[in-house]
């Protein structure tokens, strides 16, 4: 999936471009999918107006007794309301761990 990236502060990625015709354009465009899953991840319910009912409310899992099955159960139902496949995220974030 491709989409307007953002730079590691959350900024739109900017690579200033002088046409020959004098117009100015940069917006980064490339694969979303890693910049996708990790907003919608960081959302808690009710965040996003377009769809109030993503987000996986991940910090109230630091202090319960919850099982890893529960958390992952919980990511994979909010990244599929995106349009996210948790296993294929989950095997690019395997592979890319590996090689760095």
């Amino acid at each position: 999936m491709k989409g307007i990236l953002l730079a590691d502060n959350g900024d739109l990625a900017i690579k200033p471009v002088l046409e020959r015709d004098g117009i100015r354009s940069g917006i980064i465009i490339g694969g979303s999918e890693i910049q996708n899953a990790y907003i919608v991840l960081g959302m808690n319910q009710g965040e996003l107006k377009e769809d109030p009912l993503i987000g996986p409310n991940l910090l109230r899992f630091i202090r319960a007794k919850a099982t890893k099955t529960a958390v992952i159960r919980q990511v994979r139902i909010h990244l599929e309301r995106d349009g996210l496949d948790y296993d294929e995220l989950k095997e690019r974030i395997n592979i890319k761990l590996k090689t760095d």
